[in-house]
């Protein structure tokens, strides 16, 4: 697994914007909140899945291969 570091937090490693429903694969370590988002599954490092509101502005960690939304909109900061 490569490290986190400066250069894949500001995205060098590349993201993907989200606003729809569907499930999106990759290799992701963050998700930020661009809007008031609800998160309806999620496959990886986390522990159950998180249905409470996150807020704009709102970031959470971990390693996932996929990531759906129930509202809002995000970015997924790619891994490698």
């Amino acid at each position: 697994m490569s490290q986190v570091s400066v250069y894949n937090l500001s995205g060098g490693n590349g993201s993907k914007y989200i606003s729809d429903t569907s499930a999106h694969t990759g290799d992701f370590f963050a998700i930020q909140f661009l809007s008031s988002s609800v998160i309806s599954a999620l496959t990886g490092n986390m522990d159950g899945t998180p249905t409470e509101n996150f807020g704009k502005g709102d970031v959470i960690y971990g390693r996932w291969s996929s990531v759906t939304l129930s509202s809002g909109t995000a970015i997924l900061y790619k891994n490698s």
